[in-house]
């Protein structure tokens, strides 16, 4: 009987334990998913409103096993602003480390510069209209190209020639002169036709003139966006250098508190030497961060052509978003004032014209000039010799003069005009000018479409990344108040012992590192909206300060 009931027996043991392992892993399953329904809704409950709920705070263990310690206070992290800017305060030179150069420390921010001068963006600017060297230079230029057009505009005045000359003739051998004459000439020219090469010419470099003046234009509008630009990198890496000033301050507060912490026998070694690390990490970037913004202002000092051993600082201390555009310009907007306003256009018409003008007098030297002419000759008094009527000889006045005719002493007039045909090689070289002319007045027109190209390729790709850095900047202050938040919890976490060290660290190298990555995109906006008024040739002073008259069509 025995032997028949065993397999029964223990059939029924197994089919009650069973039961007893599916009862238990029921109840726990049970029991996570409560639990993580309220880790869910307590993390809704965070991202809709108000502060996240406040972490219990473990028993404390006795007194015995542990040190009479309290907990520091939660680490200080800077408030995120309602509206996506960053807030630019004074810095400590006791807060920055020191270089040693030959004579000693250098002193902080300044460096090996002389002295900090504070500036602003429309001082920049305005120095460097005034003191720029590529703008001296293009204006250099544009003077020289000026005195062409008066060169030209004296080829068509009448032209004079004066002189005088002594002869004496001997006869007979050696003995006093025979006959001794003195006579003083004067004549004028007046080009009458010239194959049309002197008002070609005129108009050639009147031509010209015009398009350095705008060449002188288009490199000032460069220099502004250069100095801009370099203004804001400044500003950029005076953010940056108070971000990394703040994060050495909380570095040092978390190696303060894991120390005590390991004295209290809360903490341990290893959680001391993260800290350390990478307060070492924060002071090395902190280092870097201050040479950085030393390099940007020297970058912005040679640009405005002032001395070097100054140290620019801006004197903004909030650097927000600036509308430099109206929103409502339309990209068709943007292209129509682009090729009315754009002195590149404008130039390479002008070049095209002086080469067309250039054509039209290599074409001139095939035609024959002419030219009325006055002279007088008077001759000394006491002269054995008659005064004589003089005549020009020859194309111009490198063809000399010619005596003809007597007369009984005194003034001689003559006047006439001259009718001159050469033709130099039978017309075949100022043909073949005339022909290259052609080719590059050719090659002219062809630079100008592919710059009309260009600019309404960086017209539109200037417009894109004016709307792609703006939506970046409100990505990049969303990432900022959730790195925040990610940050101040790991540090509760930490101080109330449910969470780690590394956790902390992870969070506090995200939170820096979103509030870098918000400075970049605001200074990135700005450069975006300086480079569109560049494309669209409206950028000026006043566009790139006045943040209350954004560029609009009139």
């Amino acid at each position: 009987m025995l032997c028949d009931l065993s397999p029964k027996f223990v059939l029924v043991s197994k089919t009650f334990t069973t039961i007893i392992v599916l009862v238990c892993f029921a109840v726990c399953s049970l029991n996570f998913g409560v639990f993580a329904s309220e880790q869910t809704d307590a993390k809704n409950d965070w991202g809709k409103a108000g502060p996240p709920p406040q972490i219990a705070r473990p028993a404390a263990p006795p007194a015995s096993t542990r040190s009479s310690i309290e907990l520091r206070d939660p680490i200080d992290i800077p408030p995120v602003p309602l509206n996506s800017s960053v807030t630019l305060t004074p810095i400590a030179p006791t807060d920055l480390p020191t270089l040693k150069g030959a004579n000693g420390p250098l002193p902080p921010i300044r460096l090996e510069a002389s002295y900090i001068e504070p500036t602003t963006l429309r001082d920049v600017l305005s120095v460097a209209l005034n003191k720029s060297l590529p703008i001296k230079i293009s204006q250099a230029e544009m003077q020289a190209k000026r005195f062409r057009v008066l060169e030209a505009i004296g080829i068509l005045l009448p032209s004079m020639a004066m002189g005088y000359d002594r002869n004496q003739v001997w006869t007979g051998g050696v003995g006093p002169a025979t006959a001794v004459s003195g006579s003083f000439y004067n004549v004028i020219y007046m080009p009458v036709f010239n194959g049309g090469q002197d008002a070609f010419r005129f108009l050639r470099n009147l031509h010209e003139s015009k398009a350095a003046k705008y060449v002188s234009s288009a490199t000032t509008n460069d220099v502004l966006l250069d100095v801009f630009n370099k203004y804001q990198d400044l500003l950029l890496q005076h953010a940056l250098l108070q971000v990394r000033v703040k994060a050495v301050e909380v570095s040092n507060t978390q190696v303060r508190q894991n120390e005590d912490r390991k004295a209290a026998g809360e903490g341990t070694i290893f959680e001391v030497l993260q800290s350390q690390t990478r307060l070492a990490q924060d002071q090395q970037l902190l280092l870097k961060q201050q040479v950085a913004f030393r390099k940007a202002a020297l970058k912005l000092a040679v640009a405005i052509n002032v001395s070097p051993a100054v140290n620019l600082l801006p004197r903004e201390t909030i650097l927000s978003e600036t509308q430099l555009m109206d929103p409502k310009l339309t990209i068709a907007d943007l292209l129509t004032l682009a090729i009315d306003s754009r002195p590149e256009l404008k130039q390479y018409e002008q070049l095209r014209l002086a080469a067309r003008r250039r054509i039209q007098e290599s074409l001139g030297t095939l035609y024959p000039n002419s030219k009325f002419f006055l002279a007088t000759n008077t001759q000394s008094k006491g002269d054995s010799n008659s005064s004589g009527i003089i005549i020009p000889a020859g194309n111009a006045l490198s063809g000399g003069l010619i005596s003809t005719g007597s007369g009984g002493g005194g003034t001689a007039f003559s006047a006439g005009f001259i009718l001159n045909w050469l033709l130099p090689g039978f017309g075949v070289s100022a043909l073949g000018d005339s022909l290259a002319f052609r080719e590059d007045a050719r090659k002219t027109t062809l630079k100008a479409n592919e710059l009309f190209l260009q600019i309404l390729e960086e017209v539109r790709a200037s417009y894109i990344d004016v709307l792609s850095t703006k939506e970046e900047i409100d990505v990049s202050h969303r990432a900022v108040i959730s790195a925040r938040e990610e940050f101040r919890v790991a540090d509760e976490r930490v101080r109330f012992g449910v969470g780690t060290n590394l956790e902390r660290l992870e969070a506090q190298r995200d939170y820096f590192e979103a509030l870098s990555r918000q400075a970049e995109t605001i200074v990135n906006y700005r450069k975006a909206q300086a480079q569109l008024l560049r494309a669209v040739g409206s950028i000026s002073i006043a566009s790139l300060t006045e943040d209350k008259r954004p560029l609009r069509i009139r």
